[in-house]
This record gives structure tokens, sequence and C-alpha cells, in this order.
């Protein structure tokens, strides 16, 4: 009953309890065990610990002590290793206690120790394998590690032991959400849903599968409702930016879109100064002394395409200086018109000494309230400054095309990586065809491990690895600068290639992001550009189909067809 009672009421109860505590030492202990308890259920911590420091010399032995102790400390700043070490001495008093390693576990998945909370999770179901709550933070913990299929696993046994929880049902939702499986996703959140109206997690999440499967506007309604319900929830409000960017709603998506840097995706990052930023460009200053400092973020192919702004701040007599990180330095310096000086190495954490105002460079779109009408999309705004070098010069093909190949994206970003890869082997029939044919020069600018793909058809004279060649983008830009077309996944090379205004194929998958739109096949920031789409999730050989139709057009023939005449 005391867990129940008011703050107020508590402390009353808790001042009789000790006004006629009795002097027997299992009494004390008793109480004191009692006031700890509510407290901590009270989320009372410092006050819970408090009374449980008054028995602890005595209670050195006591598993039920030192769990309840592990879980006080577990909520304090800073007691982390006492939090352990209380728990490692409850395991070794009673080693076969499922809810003593349950609550280790959710100790070290706090501090994101995944590995070792997933096996205290899974010992803990080993002694009570229908527990309902160690089931479901197995499977929140799985899902942090992108382990979709064993996260459906746990969650499944999670809401069969309790149906009736709703962020079960979420995270059961996020489990299918991982796999692609949209359908079964948005049952799972409307489940969540149905059992609790309020549950804005749930709300958000059905928004997100609903953008997956091209409902923006439907997902706005949840969308919206979650930031109703999650206020203080920058997750909702970056969320909820994405799904307007995407219908080409510029306006409040790009003020949504500053909720970023909030978010757990972008913890990381740091500005450079401690300075203002600016919040229109009435705000931005006209000292060239303490010039604007606008600074990457995000991917390469970001700070390619939205660099443009940086012309726009030019036209705006708005003095800045550009920080990038140190791998686009040279493209920016020997390819993009603004002076040498203005282009700076970006700093890896604040300068405390430093307050110049900043500006993180997809910010500007909505500094200069950018909406789909108003994109400055003149290119190529990357132009080369100097001769290619002999070592990076391509030999016109006889009588036909040099094409430009990236197959692949960055494997480090592994969601975006499996959704955003195209598998060679689906491409290279119909370019196989091509150079049969005499039409093309096949030049591959896949770099990492994703190069080996090539293995296959290295020794063919007309397909060129570049991946040894080349040291950076800038070496990426003059090889680009040659070819008569590109044809890539959503990679930086993509956005290079269309900065340089040379014809480009992106390859892009069912649920493409907001930069790319919906329902087109050209892109407003680059005019050069052509949008192919994956006509459902996971469906790359749709999309070659679409490409080598593509193609066929492109030369004017049925190249299979042309191929086969050939060859008989």
């Amino acid at each position: 009953m005391a867990s129940s009672l008011p703050v107020s009421d508590l402390d009353a109860f808790c001042d009789t309890c000790l006004a006629s505590l009795p002097a027997s030492p299992e009494v004390q202990d008793c109480t004191f065990m009692a006031l700890g308890l509510a407290h901590w259920r009270s989320q009372r911590y410092e006050k819970a610990l408090h009374f449980l420091d008054q028995i602890l010399i005595t209670n050195q032995n006591n598993a039920d002590y030192l769990v309840l102790r592990g879980m006080v400390l577990r909520q304090l700043p800073g007691l982390l290793e006492q939090a352990l070490s209380t728990f490692c001495s409850a395991v070794l008093l009673d080693p076969q206690r499922a809810d003593t390693y349950y609550n280790l576990a959710n100790l070290l998945s706090d501090n994101d120790k995944e590995l070792q909370a997933e096996r205290a999770f899974r010992i803990s179901l080993r002694f009570n394998p229908k527990a309902a709550l160690a089931l479901h933070n197995l499977g929140i913990c799985l899902n942090g590690q992108q382990r979709f299929e064993e996260a459906l696993i746990s969650l499944s046994q999670s809401v069969k032991e309790d149906p009736l929880s709703a962020d079960a049902w979420c995270n059961l939702g996020l489990a299918y959400f991982g796999l692609d499986r949209f359908t079964d996703a948005k049952d799972s959140f409307a489940k969540a849903i149905s059992l609790d109206q309020s549950h804005g997690a749930s709300h958000v999440n059905m928004g997100n599968a609903l953008v997956s499967t091209l409902e923006p506007e439907l997902a706005l309604s949840y969308l919206q409702k979650g930031v109703e319900l999650e206020s203080s929830s920058a997750n909702s409000l970056w969320n909820l930016s994405l799904a307007y960017l995407l219908t080409g709603d510029f306006t409040r998506g790009w003020d949504f879109y500053e909720a970023r840097f909030s978010t757990k995706n972008f913890s990381d990052y740091e500005r450079p100064t401690v300075g203002s930023q600016p919040q229109s460009l009435a705000d931005c200053t006209h000292d060239p002394n303490r010039p604007l400092v606008v600074w990457t973020e995000q991917g390469i192919g970001d700070a390619v395409q939205f660099c443009r702004y940086l012309l726009m701040l030019q036209t705006a007599s708005i003095p800045f200086v550009f920080m990038t990180r140190s791998s686009l330095m040279r493209l920016f310096s020997e390819w993009f018109e603004i002076p040498d000086h203005l282009i700076v190495d970006q700093p890896m954490s604040t300068n405390p000494t430093d307050d110049r105002q900043q500006i993180p460079l997809l910010s500007l779109p909505r500094l200069f309230r950018t909406d789909i009408l108003t994109i400055p999309s003149v290119t190529p705004y990357f132009k080369a400054s100097s001769k290619t070098p002999p070592a990076l010069l391509i030999s016109p093909p006889p009588g036909g095309l040099s094409i430009g190949l990236v197959w692949a994206s960055n494997p480090t970003n592994k969601a975006m990586y499996r959704n955003k890869s195209c598998p060679l082997e689906l491409l290279m029939p119909r370019f196989l065809q091509l150079l049969d044919l005499d039409l093309i020069d096949l030049h591959c600018l896949q770099f990492g491990s994703d190069s080996c793909q090539l293995d296959p058809w290295r020794l063919s004279n007309r397909i060129i690895d570049w991946s040894e060649s080349i040291s950076d983008f800038s070496d990426t830009a003059h090889v680009l600068s040659q070819l008569d077309l590109v044809i890539s996944v959503d990679t930086a090379v993509a956005h290079i290639s269309a900065a340089l205004g040379r014809n480009t194929w992106v390859l892009l998958p069912h649920n493409a992001d907001f930069r790319w739109l919906r329902d087109r096949d050209d892109s407003p920031w680059y005019s050069s550009m052509r949008l192919f789409r994956q006509p459902d999730h996971r469906d790359w050989q749709g999309l070659v189909d679409l490409v080598n139709q593509a193609l066929d057009e492109l030369f004017m023939f049925d190249i299979n067809s042309l191929s086969k005449e050939v060859l008989v």
C-alpha cells in the first residue's frame, strides 16, 4: 500500500513507521527493506538508497536485499560499478534466481553493453522461460543489434505471455519493420494503439511504416498524433519532418527537420563553435571578420547535394567559411566555385573559444525557405579547375559509350547498405551483351569489399576497374567528368556525377528517402538525373528490367534480340 501513496503521504507513512520501529533487528531489516521498496516504486531513488543503507551491514548475504539495492543503484547516475557489483554478489548467493539476471541484464542494456545484456536475459529465461518482461526486453536488445529474426521469436513469445502489453506489440512491430514485413509491422502497431490510444511510439512507428509503403499522406496523421502525444520527443518531430519532405511539403518539413540533432542517430555530432545558429537570413552575420561557419553533416552525398547553398550565401553577401571533412577537402577545393581559403578542415569537437555563428549544411534550405518550386537546381556546379592527370584519362570507346557503374553503398551503415545495394550479378548480363556488341566500355567505380563482386569478369579488356587507381573524391570527379553515362545506386558517386552535369541514372529502393521525393523519375535537384525505382520492396530484378529497357531505348535496339542474332 505504501508504494501507491502520494509523495507527501508516503513521507508521513515513513515517519510513522520509524517512530514506532521496534528494537528487533529482524523487524528493522524488514521495515527498512519495505521503505526502500516503496520509495523505489515511487521513483524516489536517493531516498530509497538512504533507507537501504541503514541495513547494509546486516544484509550482505541477503539476496533479496542485494537485488533491491541493485535496482535502486541502477537508477542513480554514476553508480554503474556499484550496481554491477551488487547484482554479481546476489548471483553468487543464489545463482538460480531469474529476477537477479533480469535486473542485471536491464542494467547492462542501459549502458549499451548489449551482448552481455543478451546473455543475462537468456540465463534469466532459462530459469523462468515464460517471463513476459524478460522476453520483451531481450527482443528490444536484439532489435537494437538489428538481429530482427531472433527479436521476432522473443517478442512473439512475449505478446503470447502478455497480450495486453502495448509496449511489447510496438517492439514486435519494429522487428517486423526491420525485416521489411511492413504489413505485419502495421498490424502490430495497430494492435498496440488499440490497447493504448496514448501510445505515442506506436503512432510514430505506424507513420514510419506507412511512409515505407508509400502512403505518406496517411502516415502524416499518425505522425502528427505521435507528436501531439510526445511533444517533447525529438524522434517524433524528426520522423514527421521526413514525411513532410517526402510529400514535397518543404515549408513544414525543413522546420521539423531541425529536431534531428536531438535524436539518437545524431548524438555523436558536435557543432564546431559555441555560437548561435541563425534562424533567418536577417539573423546572419555580415561581419567579414566573423563569418558564418557552415559545417557538413550526414553523408558525403549530402555534402555534395547541399553545398549549392553556399553559392546562395555568396549571392546574399553573407560572409562564411565552409568546414568539411578532410576526405572532401580536395574535391571542394578543385571542383567547387568558392575560393580555397573559405574551405576549412572540420574539427572533431566543439571549439569552446570560438563563438562565431554556425549552421549545419542541411539547415540552409530552411534558412532560404526553400520549397519544391525554388530548389536551386542550376547544374553543373562542379567544374574542373585543372587538367585531368594522365593516370585518370579515359580512352574513348570505338563507336560506343563510356558507362560508369556503382552497385553498392557504404557497408558501415548496415540498414542502408542492405536497402540500397544492388547485386552486380543482376546488372551484368545486359552489360556483357553491350560489351560483346562493342557498344560500351564499362568503368567500375565501386570501392571497398563489394568491388570483389566484379571478380568473374575482370579479364575483359573493356571492363575497367578504378578501385585501385582512385585515391579520393577529386580523382573520382576526374573520371566521372569523362563518362557519357553513370549508373549508380544511391551513393556519393551519383551526387558528384549529377553535380558535374553528367547523365546519371540512380537505382533507388522502393522506399527511397525524401531526397528523391516519390512517384517521379526525375529529380528537381539535378537536371541530368534519371531515377529508377524498385517496383516493390527488395525487387532489384524488377528495377534492373526497367534499366535494361532504358538501355534498349538509349541504343535504339532490342539488345537482347540483337545479341542473340550476332551469336548465331
